[in-house]
């Protein structure tokens, strides 16, 4: 199937309808999501999560190249929600969460190509410094090479045989660490040597693992302030890395937890939200408007022409990563994979 849909895209291009497509959305603003760098081998292990610095590079290098004008979100919202005039193929650079490696590896490519940028800050591991737990773990269950593992003397509530094959045996796993981790350790040091421990036990070094190099770990409040004084602006992704869906007091409580944390950090006031892994529903709309909020993107793909008191609260966003092909990519950024949602009914 990933062979049919590359054949059909190069036989599109080859037709002219990428051109016709971008002449037709020229106008329409693009909103790009990237997420970590790569510090070791992070992109190998999750290429949605993280990406080289030599891919954004080539990326969007790829998009100066071919005329598309990169705008900041705040800009960008003026145009869908306002009247503001646009500039040809709009598009909005966005990062999510607050990676350490997306100052280290990311920052770096966007600076030296004088670029603005959105960091949507998830506050709870920022605040706690130390390696996202979660990540870590599924890390090291992608570096073990065994099909089931037992691990023994950790904790009776994470001691125990796991089938690492199937998905349901990996997230027992997981979850049983967190817990674990989240009720006896409270620092950075005891963290990374829980994590230590359980890797040990997969048959992962310390050394493998290398969490020294923070390559699980969020930015600290300087480094974010760096990125904010070089172009970024640093805006909402929730306090806790969830979407309460059908509870609209949690959902303020969380905003506002991550509001306060932002501002604590001298990191400004953000103004714009980021569902986490894209998840929301009909009562995002009366928290957001009643927090002063001015726009919230989606994962879901797509290109914005105008949008409402509403629909600024949805706003479509392409993830990219190395798992997307230059095509589809291309697809995707000249307008021709919209018209194809349109088409089928996707959009």
């Amino acid at each position: 199937m990933r062979a049919a849909k590359l054949s059909f895209l190069y036989v599109a291009r080859a037709a002219g309808l990428f051109r016709l497509s971008r002449f037709l959305t020229r106008s329409r603003v693009r909103i790009l999501c990237y997420h970590g760098g790569g510090i070791g081998d992070e992109h190998l292990f999750n290429s949605l999560l993280f990406c080289r610095a030599e891919f954004l590079d080539s990326r969007l290098r790829w998009l100066i190249d071919n005329r598309f004008s990169f705008v900041s979100l705040k800009d960008a919202v003026a145009m869908v929600v306002g009247n503001s005039a646009r500039p040809h193929f709009p598009t909005v650079l966005t990062f999510d969460d607050g990676w350490f490696s997306t100052y280290k590896t990311l920052h770096p490519v966007v600076h030296r190509l004088d670029l603005p940028a959105t960091l949507y800050l998830c506050t709870s591991y920022f605040v706690g410094g130390w390696p996202n737990v979660e990540v870590a773990m599924h890390y090291l269950i992608w570096r073990n090479q065994r099909r089931q593992t037992e691990i023994q003397g950790l904790h009776v509530d994470v001691d125990g045989t796991y089938d690492l094959s199937e998905a349901q045996g990996r997230q027992r796993l997981v979850k049983a660490a967190q817990a674990w981790i989240r009720q006896n350790f409270n620092s950075r040091e005891s963290v990374c040597a829980a994590l230590e421990q359980v890797g040990t036990q997969l048959g992962v070094a310390p050394t493998e693992l290398d969490l020294a190099s923070r390559r699980f770990d969020f930015a600290t409040a300087n480094e974010l302030g760096t990125m904010r004084q070089q172009g970024w602006s640093i805006e909402l992704h929730g306090h806790a890395h969830h979407y309460p869906v059908g509870r609209p007091g949690e959902l303020k409580h969380d905003l506002e937890t991550c509001q306060t944390e932002i501002r604590r950090a001298g990191l400004g006031v953000a103004r714009h939200y980021c569902y986490p892994s894209g998840e929301h529903d009909d009562s995002a709309y009366g928290v957001l408007s009643e927090l002063g909020i001015e726009s919230a993107v989606t994962c879901e793909a797509g290109l914005i022409g105008k949008a409402d008191a509403r629909a600024k609260f949805h706003l479509p966003r392409f993830l990219d990563g190395a798992h997307i092909h230059e095509l589809e990519f291309e697809s995707e950024m000249s307008g021709f994979g919209h018209f194809l949602r349109r088409l089928t009914g996707r959009q």
